[in-house]
């Protein structure tokens, strides 16, 4: 059975038959119920293969990530696939385990044919590598992203964020501020690593190079880098940490080393997930709008592939201070 025979059955037009089969909201409910009958009646399979190379659109959109395991990821992602479907695209999510070569294979999927557009979490493609691309495909950068021309880019001020919390803690009264990041390779660290120092200077405290560690975005490293901070001979009051999932492993820490949160030690976090509520005590963070960037990403990337004004933007999302358990009242050092 072809696809005309279907829409000849249903009475109605090719292009419906092919709007339902794509789940777009455009279709009334009746004439859906009417095209889905006869499809299921005669057990049409589409040819959806031969259909995307005809039409030059497939209706897919790669989510290309390093990881599954970044904490953020769901809810970003949940924003993705909901602005999606408003359009009627579907969202594959491809992680690469933080293999280049996995990226490519998956952006040749692009130049195949194979998926309409890429959103990305960290790309390990090179800055001309990303505008090369660009130029001849819809991409869309979200949260981790190199200045990288013909591509948009979806973000908070990471270097302001991270500028709020340690002004923060320093308005509390600490003034030896620690700082626990992540990779020294990603964009976002390096900018959240500027914040903590602007913020430091402006308040004349002195930085010191021994309360800087990085390690993963995990409770493990958290562990690990609290506890090289709490042998130092002068340890700090307050630790900032560039991820949830780090402090929570601070907190840990701190515990094991028979110390009370927030009054002997302070931990502020980053990125407001889940596990921040879930931690004892809860952790003052930055809040992210994780859904809304993953929806505003989805949004640049449908006008992109579908409009021929192309818009290379770099849109910046508020974030926001939670003030929670880990952090004290006013103190004096």
């Amino acid at each position: 059975m072809t696809i005309q025979e279907v829409a000849q059955l249903a009475g109605v037009s090719v292009a419906t038959v092919s709007r339902v089969l794509n789940d777009s909201p455009l279709v009334k409910e009746k004439t859906r119920e009417k095209v889905l009958g006869v499809i299921q009646k005669f057990d049409y399979q589409p040819n959806l293969l031969g259909r995307d190379l005809r039409r030059l659109e497939t209706m897919k959109v790669l989510v290309v990530t390093p990881s599954l395991d970044i904490p953020i990821f769901a809810d970003i992602v949940k924003g993705i696939e909901d602005r999606a479907k408003e359009d009627g695209y579907y969202v594959l999510v491809c992680p690469t385990s933080n293999h280049l070569d996995r990226e490519k294979e998956l952006f040749q999927m692009l130049k195949t044919r194979l998926a309409d557009g890429v959103i990305t979490f960290s790309s390990k493609l090179s800055e001309e590598e990303l505008s090369e691309l660009g130029q001849r495909n819809s991409i869309v950068q979200c949260c981790e992203f190199t200045y990288a021309s013909h591509t948009c880019c979806v973000s908070i001020n990471d270097e302001q964020a991270a500028f709020d919390a340690v002004r923060h803690l320093i308005t509390l009264g600490h003034s030896r501020i620690a700082l626990l990041g992540g990779s020294e390779l990603a964009h976002s660290t390096r900018l959240r690593h500027d914040g903590y120092k602007r913020a430091l200077e402006q308040h004349h405290i002195p930085y010191r190079e021994e309360w800087i560690k990085y390690g993963d975005y995990d409770h493990h490293a958290g562990t690990r880098l609290a506890d090289e901070l709490l042998q130092l001979a002068d340890p700090p009051s307050a630790i900032f940490c560039m991820s949830d999932s780090t402090a929570i492993g601070c907190v840990n820490a701190i515990r094991n080393k028979g110390y009370t949160i927030p009054h002997n030690i302070a931990v502020m976090g980053f990125d407001n997930t889940r596990e921040a509520t879930m931690s004892s005590p809860t952790l003052t963070t930055i809040h992210q709008p994780k859904y809304n960037l993953g929806y505003t990403a989805m949004d640049l990337l449908i006008h992109n592939m579908t409009q021929p004004d192309k818009k290379y933007e770099n849109v910046t999302l508020a974030h926001r201070l939670i003030e929670r358990e880990s952090t004290p009242v006013n103190r004096k050092e």
